[in-house]
């Protein structure tokens, strides 16, 4: 019977002699939960001792093909880490079904509750303190101090604050955000026992999603390309798409195919899914796009939008930009006339300044200025409130979150029709512009800009808005009567 490679096409572990790995898969196998061979190998790298005792691994990423079994990895490894060392874990999940399947699996072997009359293993059942199941948590207290919850990250980006752990399992790695992150990574920062170790487990992400796909791949990336002597890396992976119907590539690229595993299963995928899609969801192929963002604007096009003339200022509009963090603020102008569209920046300053300038700035220019265009959470108000009194109706504009998406399509509608010209000399806008990502705004596939620096092309977007959707002239006199 055919059976599924047990090596993996990378590894990457520094050098040991001595590992834990041993007493995690004794343990699993005394509980009837044996582990495949990949698996015990994994578990023998995760777990390997440095020269002092500790574990050598602070960090670890296993990248496998889906339904291959990598619980059958994490789950060892938290056991030999709440029954041996008494660890503080965390597990999170991106989906709850995947996190409560995790949390069964560990309940099956240790009871359903305190002192269960049906535990299928008694000494495991003596070691519990206590559940914690109500309001949604996972939680599993041992009597020897060990701990385990399980979350689901969702699109939870304060996930675990306010905690702190041994090891930390980041489960559906593939979907794991900068900002869930930011969150998280600082938990075992303080580990009690001295021993920090975060462990990544995800599948090949999806290139539509890149802003869920991002920092798997630079884990990835970073120890294939830089590796140290505190990481390891195991991945099962096609260097291409090649032919998704060759079966001796199916067993070559999913370790646990011929196990738990099965041969009709992927027959049947092959039959529905596209070539592209099967590769990547199960024979580990990473597109080159995958975890990348998606840039907002070609350089090339954008170079060729570019002007050694500066803006004629009869009638203009303005763009303000608060940055996200209320660091600065970003001044722009636009002028529109017919098809024709021109941007350039005007001043950025820190807002240590202020606002008084800004607003005086502003309102000294309500007779040529058709409109300002003011947008950003920090900031934003406070400039507002000083001009409500100074300038005309109509000339402060604040724009919803829909006309921030419809004002970034603008300009890069107008760049790639080549309908836009910019100042050349203003390199800082150039970098902004051709460095600049889709940052998604709501759930309706609306975007922004995001990237390095945004707040330049953002600031130029309000302002071209702007001058295409204001109605207001300062040209014209008022009616009287």
């Amino acid at each position: 019977m055919l059976r599924g490679c047990q090596e993996p096409t990378f590894r990457y572990c520094p050098d040991y002699e001595h590992s834990y790995g041993g007493a995690a898969i004794e343990l699993a196998n005394s509980y009837g939960m044996v582990p495949h061979k990949w698996q015990m190998d994994i578990l023998m790298d995760w777990l390997a001792r440095d020269d002092g005792g500790g574990l050598l691994n602070s960090l670890c990423v296993l990248d496998v093909p889906r339904q291959n079994g990598k619980t059958g990895v994490s789950d060892p490894r938290e056991s030999l880490g709440l029954v041996y060392f008494g660890e503080w874990i965390l597990h999170t999940a991106q989906e709850g079904q995947t996190a409560r399947k995790a949390f069964d699996r560990l309940r099956k072997k240790f009871g359903r509750c305190r002192n269960d009359p049906n535990a299928e293993f008694p000494e495991l059942n003596a070691l519990v303190d206590r559940y914690t199941t109500s309001m949604n948590q996972m939680i599993l207290d041992l009597k020897n101090g060990g701990h385990i919850e399980f979350r689901t990250r969702g699109n939870n980006d304060d996930i675990g604050r306010g905690g702190t752990f041994d090891l930390i399992v980041v489960d559906e790695a593939q979907s794991y955000t900068d900002e869930q992150d930011a969150a998280l990574s600082p938990l075992n920062s303080a580990a009690p026992l001295g021993n920090p170790q975060t462990i990544f487990m995800g599948t090949v992400p999806n290139p539509s999603r890149p802003d869920k796909g991002k920092k798997f791949r630079e884990l990835r990336d970073g120890i294939m390309e830089r590796p140290d002597g505190n990481s390891c890396l195991h991945e099962w992976a096609a260097p291409e798409v090649g032919d998704v119907l060759d079966v001796s590539r199916w067993y070559r690229f999913n370790p646990s195919l011929g196990y738990n595993l099965l041969e009709k299963g992927l027959l049947k995928d092959s039959r529905t899914m596209t070539a592209e899609t099967f590769a990547r969801e199960h024979l580990g192929w990473w597109p080159s796009n995958v975890g990348k963002p998606r840039m907002a604007i070609d350089a090339d096009a954008w170079d060729a939008c570019a002007t050694d003339h500066p803006l004629d200022p009869e009638r203009t509009c303005y763009g303000v930009k608060f940055a996200a963090d209320g660091s600065e603020v970003m001044l722009a102008v636009a002028e529109s006339s017919g098809d024709v569209m021109h941007v350039e920046l005007l001043e950025r300053r820190p807002m240590s300044s202020g606002t008084a300038w800004l607003a005086d700035w502003l309102c000294e220019r309500t007779s040529v200025g058709c409109c300002v265009v003011v947008d950003g959470r920090s900031g934003s108000q406070a400039l507002v409130e000083r001009m409500s009194d100074r300038a005309p109706r109509g000339f402060v504009v604040t724009p919803s979150s829909g006309d921030v998406v419809a004002a970034a399509s603008m300009l890069c509608d107008a760049v790639s029709e080549r309908r836009l010209t910019w100042y050349r000399p203003q390199e800082q806008l150039r970098e902004s512009a051709v460095t600049a990502t889709r940052r998604a705004i709501g759930r309706g596939g609306g975007w922004g800009f995001g990237g390095a620096d945004p707040l330049p092309i953002e600031a130029c977007s309000l302002a071209l808005w702007g001058s295409r959707t204001t109605k207001r002239n300062p040209n014209r006199k008022a009616r009287i009567g």
